[in-house]
C-alpha cells in the first residue's frame, strides 16, 4: 500500500463529515426557502442526471488528464456549485447549484475508486481498505448529521431566522473542499498508460452486468431515500433534532461495522454478502409503512439502512477486481451513470408518489430491490469464492 493513501483516506473522510451537512440539511433548507416536494424533486433530478452524464465522461476525461487532476477539477466545482446553493437567488441559481453538485459527484466517486484500489497490490488489502475508507466516512458522516440537526435549533433560538440558520449551516459544507483540495495536491497520480480503452464484447458484458443490478436499485433508491427525513417530519410529527438522532444512529452504526465486514467476506465471498444484506434490507421497506411509532420506525429504519449501504464498498472493490488499469474508471462510471439516471427517475417519481401516500414509495423501493439482488446474484454467485 503506497504511503500517501492514508491521506487520501483521512481527507476524504474528514470531508464526508461536512459534507453531510447539505445532504441532511437541504431538504429543511429548500423547505424554509419557500419550495416543496415538486420543487425538491426537479432539483434533485438535475442533480443526479448532470452526475450521470458525467459518469458516462469520467473514465474518459481521466485517461486524459490523470485521477488526480480529475478528482482537483470535481472539488473546484462541487465548491462552485455548493457556493450557488447557499446564495439561492433564485430557483435558476438553485439549478446552477445542483447542477455544478452533480458534476462533482459524477467526476469525483469513480475515480476515487479506481485511484483507491490502483495503490494496493492483491485483492484482500483492496476488499479492507475500501471498506476502511467507507467506514472512516461514515463516522464523520454520523458526527455531521448530528451536528446539522441540532446547530439549526440553536441558532434560531439566539434570534437568527430560519432560512438564514440554514443557510450558515449548508455553508459549513464548504470545509470539505478546503480540506480535500490540498490533500489532493500532495498525493502521487496513478500513471495510465492507455488513452484509449479496447472495447471488446466480453468488457461490454461485463461492464453490463454490474450496471443493471444498479439501475434498478438506484431506482428504488430515488423513490425515497432523498425524502426520508421529511417522511419523518409529516409522518410522525417529529423535528430536525429528534430525526437528527435516527440518521446519527445509522450512520455511526455502519460506520463500525464496515470495520468487520472485511472478516464476513473472507468467510462466505462477496457475492452471498451483498445479496443476503440487500434482500433483507428490501423485506425491512415492504413492512416499513405499517410500522405505528417513531421509535420502532427509526429503528427498522436504521436497521435496512445498515443492511443496504455497509455492502456498497464490498461491491465497487468486488467490481474492481474485474478490470485493468484503464478500464476501472469508465467501468465504475458507467455503472454508476445507469445507477444515476435511475435515480433521477426515482427522484422524480418520489415525489409524486410522497404526494399521493406515504406508504407507495416503500412498497415501489422494496420490490425493485428484490428483483435487482436476484439479478446480481444470477450474474456473479459462481464469482464468490
Amino acid at each position: 500500500m503506497e504511503k500517501d493513501v492514508p491521506v487520501l483516506v483521512i481527507a476524504t473522510a474528514v470531508g464526508q463529515l461536512f459534507l453531510q451537512f447539505s445532504w441532511f440539511i437541504m431538504p429543511f433548507y429548500l423547505k424554509a426557502l419557500g419550495y416543496g416536494m415538486d420543487k425538491m424533486g426537479i432539483l434533485f433530478s438535475i442533480q443526479t442526471l448532470t452526475g450521470g452524464l458525467f459518469f458516462l465522461l469520467a473514465g474518459q476525461i481521466s485517461l486524459r488528464i490523470g485521477y488526480k487532476k480529475t478528482l482537483i477539477v470535481a472539488a473546484i466545482l462541487g465548491a462552485l456549485g455548493r457556493v450557488l446553493q447557499i446564495l439561492a437567488f433564485n430557483f435558476l441559481t438553485l439549478i446552477a447549484g445542483f447542477f455544478l453538485v452533480g458534476i462533482n459527484m459524477g467526476l469525483r466517486d469513480p475515480n476515487y475508486s479506481a485511484l483507491l484500489s490502483e495503490k494496493v497490490s492483491s485483492e484482500e488489502e483492496r476488499h479492507k481498505l475500501f471498506s476502511y475508507s467507507f467506514g472512516l466516512g461514515t463516522l464523520a458522516n454520523a458526527l455531521g448529521v448530528l451536528v446539522a440537526g441540532y446547530l439549526p435549533g440553536y441558532l434560531m433560538s439566539n434570534g437568527m431566522p430560519k432560512e438564514i440558520a440554514y443557510r450558515v449551516i449548508l455553508s459549513l459544507a464548504l470545509i470539505q473542499f478546503a480540506i480535500v483540495l490540498p490533500a489532493l495536491a500532495i498525493i502521487k497520480d496513478v500513471p495510465v498508460r492507455e488513452q484509449k480503452i479496447k472495447w471488446r464484447r466480453d468488457l461490454i458484458v461485463k461492464i453490463l452486468k454490474f450496471s443493471l443490478p444498479s439501475a434498478i436499485i438506484g431506482l428504488g433508491a430515488g423513490i425515497t431515500i432523498p425524502f426520508m427525513s421529511i417522511y419523518f417530519n409529516m409522518r410522525f410529527g417529529r423535528n430536525i433534532r429528534d430525526i437528527s438522532w435516527v440518521f446519527f444512529g445509522q450512520q455511526l452504526v455502519m460506520g463500525l461495522g464496515s470495520f468487520l465486514l472485511p472478516k464476513l467476506v473472507n468467510r462466505i465471498g462477496p457475492v452471498k454478502v451483498i445479496t443476503y444484506f440487500q434482500w433483507s434490507a428490501a423485506f425491512l421497506f415492504l413492512i416499513f409503512p405499517s410500522l405505528p411509532t417513531f421509535l420502532l420506525a427509526a429503528i427498522v429504519y436504521v436497521i435496512r439502512s445498515i443492511l443496504m449501504n455497509i455492502v456498497w464498498p464490498v461491491n465497487d472493490s468486488f467490481m474492481m477486481g474485474f478490470f485493468s488499469t484503464e478500464e476501472k474508471a469508465t467501468a465504475a462510471g458507467i455503472r454508476r451513470a445507469f445507477s444515476t439516471f435511475m435515480r433521477a427517475l426515482g427522484n422524480y417519481t418520489g415525489g409524486v408518489l410522497f404526494a399521493v401516500s406515504l406508504a407507495y414509495p416503500f412498497y415501489a423501493t422494496a420490490i425493485l430491490y428484490i428483483l435487482a439482488t436476484a439479478m446480481f446474484y444470477a450474474f456473479f454467485i459462481r464469482h464468490n469464492d
